[in-house]
Order: structure tokens, then C-alpha cells, then sequence
């Protein structure tokens, strides 16, 4: 198990990558900034009662499953990522993110008039491609595609609700088989907590990152046309 190739991703305002196993690792951070936990979107919001969570498009119509079942009041990033890879399928969108018949905006709650728009787009795309940036670049540089990946762990609390497909579909989080793919929750806090309670595991700790090869992300000679890869609406090349 040691020696599988093992990836974890831990989605956030900062998305931290670590891809590797117990003879080497390399990690990155991303600068992914609050898209998709909704800063910056037009009806974007955290993941609160009332925010759209899930999105299905079935021909025309557009059915939405808000947190607590509450009347939808936004759109928290599961349901962006959802909402997004439903545009793409149904092709209301194209890969570069521009609607069919040059709309301005989608409708994903038209009783509410709440939608998406064009400029809503270009910053979850940026904001994925953060994300896309850190994944690729990591797992070039260590060596090893996608389909390598033994294990992929989604940490982080935005993550734990996201359609794996969806986001896949969407170049949001690398194309490892779905079968490889756990949830993990707040890893950095179950991590930080079991740190503070045994002087061993964290012991342990310390020793591992002194091993982790840092990549600098920014530094890549080829790291903007990577960056404008990433902002396409597609899934990750193996």
C-alpha cells in the first residue's frame, strides 16, 4: 500500500496537491481564491441553508436541490461545479465557457431570476484553473498521469459535496477513475487535532514534510499556457 502512487487534494481558497508514496513526495498550493465558495459570483454563497447544492438540466428544464431543503436564496460551489458540467453536456456552453446564441446569462432558478453570467464564468474558470494548474503541473513533475493515480483523496469541506463526475468533466479535479476517488472531509483539521493529542503522530509528522519536494507553481516555464488550458470547460488530458 506504501508504494502506491497516491494523490490528495484539498479544495479551498488555497487548494493544496500532494501526489506520492512513501520513498517520495511533491506538493504544490494553488491560489484558487473564493469563486467557488462564492465570492465574487453574482448569486454565489457559502454552503448554508438556502444555497442551490445540486444541478440537473433535462432538455430544457432545470431541477435544483437547495441545503436543508430551504427555499434557494444562491449557488454554493457544489452546485456551481454541477451547474457548470450541465452546460457543457447539454452544450449551453462551450468548452470555452461562452453560451449558446451569445446569451449573457442562464437561468438555474428562473421562478427566483437567479442566474449565471458570462463574467460569473470567466471567474470560475480562473478559479479552476488554479486548481487544474496544481493538479497537472504536480503530477507531471512527479512523473505520472492521472490514470496513475492509485488513490485520489478530495479533502477539504466544499469537496465533500461535490459530483466527482461533474468535476472531472470539468478539468476541476484530476480524471482519476471515479472507483479512486474518497472523500475526506476536513483532513486538515482531524490532521491538526491528532497532531495536538500524540506527541508520536505528530513526531511523525514533522519528520514527513521535511521529505515533501515543494513545486513551485509559478515558476514552470510553461505555466501560463497550462493556466489557459486549464481555464477551458474540459476534462484533465491523461
Amino acid at each position: 500500500e506504501a508504494q502506491n502512487t497516491v494523490m490528495m487534494v484539498d479544495v479551498g481558497t488555497n487548494t493544496e496537491v500532494v501526489v506520492g508514496n512513501s520513498n517520495k513526495m511533491m506538493a504544490a498550493s494553488c491560489p484558487a481564491g473564493p469563486a467557488f465558495e462564492g465570492g465574487d459570483i453574482t448569486y454565489g454563497m457559502p454552503g448554508y441553508d438556502g444555497a442551490v447544492e445540486s444541478v440537473a438540466i433535462d432538455d430544457d428544464s432545470v431541477s435544483i436541490k437547495t441545503i436543508g431543503g430551504a427555499d434557494p436564496v444562491g449557488i454554493c460551489g457544489s452546485g456551481l461545479v454541477d451547474l457548470l458540467s450541465e452546460l457543457r453536456r447539454t452544450g449551453q456552453m462551450n468548452e470555452l465557457g461562452v453560451f449558446k446564441d451569445g446569451a449573457r446569462e442562464i437561468f438555474f432558478d428562473s421562478e427566483n431570476r437567479m442566474s449565471v453570467s458570462r463574467s460569473d464564468v470567466s471567474a470560475l474558470a480562473q478559479a479552476k484553473s488554479a486548481n487544474y494548474c496544481g493538479q497537472k503541473i504536480v503530477l507531471r513533475s512527479y512523473g505520472v498521469t492521472p490514470r496513475d493515480i492509485d488513490r485520489l483523496y478530495l479533502a477539504g469541506g466544499f469537496a465533500n459535496y461535490v459530483d466527482v463526475e461533474n468535476a472531472k468533466n470539468i478539468g476541476f479535479i484530476a480524471n482519476v477513475p471515479k472507483n479512486r476517488v474518497t472523500k475526506v472531509g476536513n483532513a486538515a483539521l482531524e490532521g491538526g487535532t491528532i497532531m495536538l493529542i500524540s506527541a508520536e503522530q505528530r513526531m511523525l509528522a514533522e519528520n514527513m514534510v521535511t521529505g515533501i519536494e515543494h513545486v513551485e507553481l509559478e515558476t514552470t516555464p510553461d505555466f501560463f499556457e497550462i493556466f489557459v488550458d486549464g481555464c477551458h470547460f474540459n476534462p484533465m488530458e491523461n
